[in-house]
């Protein structure tokens, strides 16, 4: 954030039951900018957020909205969340919105762009658990191949996503998938997937009704990385979760490995907190007993 000590002053100033008043833009990916004016009497904290888009090279106001800030708050590590109050039911998006005042730095903001972004929180467990290249046990390779098919070949998954519907994908094209992110054997595939010799290919179920995930998942952050003596990267990795208004929601510590050509390897993940609760954002997939019982 440019200015980020406006932000702190008024947070400092709210903190202390003081009046003050500060602005906030942000530049949304679509094109336009969102300003949220914000308010405080020392008491209660007001605010406006207005989306403006350009239309025929002119500024062209598409939203508006008042609202009275329901809670607030500035963490140490330098974000700031507000939050609209929703009643119980409530089934539009969610009413909280944090900012990162404190700005990181740019090489962790590359680092993050380059090599956890792609990956994420988002329908797949690869920053939430505990794996290596030893052992990929943990890992679910079917919402890894999800993620990374359209990338790798540069068209939708081929398979419909139908309720209780089941594919035979190839051999070559699932485990080409996973090699592209893993430096992983054929063997080590087939040894955490269902795999068949028969025909040589994988069994694959797409999500459905009863393995769908809740959508608002945090997004990573990169806040520290050490540089390996084997040309590898270690990356402390921090899950912020906006609807929870949590700066750390979820810290793990990622090893990649960067490639020619500038691809990458993923070697390793490891949970540095919280060491016992699962994320409440990612949901399983069906196991084979609760396939069948859903769809059988």
């Amino acid at each position: 954030m440019v200015h980020s000590e406006q932000v702190e002053t008024y947070c400092e100033k709210a903190k202390r039951g003081e009046s003050a008043d500060v602005v906030i833009y942000s530049v949304i990916e679509q094109g336009g900018v969102v300003r949220y004016e914000l308010h405080t009497d020392g008491d209660d904290m007001d605010a406006i957020v207005s989306t403006v888009r350009w239309t025929d090279n002119k500024p062209c106001m598409i939203y508006y909205h008042k609202f009275k800030v329901h809670s607030w708050k500035y963490t140490e590590k330098g974000y700031f969340f507000i939050e609209e109050y929703h009643p119980p039911g409530f089934d539009g998006p969610p009413g909280e919105k944090g900012f990162r005042v404190k700005p990181l730095d740019r090489q962790l903001r590359e680092l993050n762009q380059k090599y956890v972004l792609p990956i994420g929180y988002r329908l797949n467990n690869m920053l939430i658990i505990n794996w290596k290249e030893e052992d990929y046990s943990n890992l679910n390779f079917y919402d890894l191949y999800e993620l990374k098919y359209p990338s790798i070949y540069g068209k939708e998954i081929p398979y419909a996503m139908k309720e209780g519907a089941e594919y035979q994908i190839p051999k070559e094209e699932f485990e080409s998938v996973l090699q592209t992110l893993f430096p992983i054997t054929s063997e080590q595939i087939q040894k955490n997937a269902v795999y068949n010799p028969d025909t040589q290919s994988y069994r694959y179920r797409p999500r459905g009704l009863y393995d769908c995930e809740f959508p608002y998942e945090p997004y990573p952050e990169v806040i520290s990385y050490e540089e390996l003596g084997d040309g590898k990267l270690k990356l402390v990795v921090e899950a912020v979760w906006e609807i929870e208004m949590l700066d750390q929601a979820f810290r793990s510590e990622l090893v990649v490995e960067p490639l020619e050509g500038g691809k990458i390897h993923y070697v390793s993940n490891t949970i540095l907190s919280p060491e016992e609760d699962e994320p409440r954002w990612y949901v399983p997939r069906l196991t084979d007993e609760q396939w069948r019982e859903a769809y059988e």
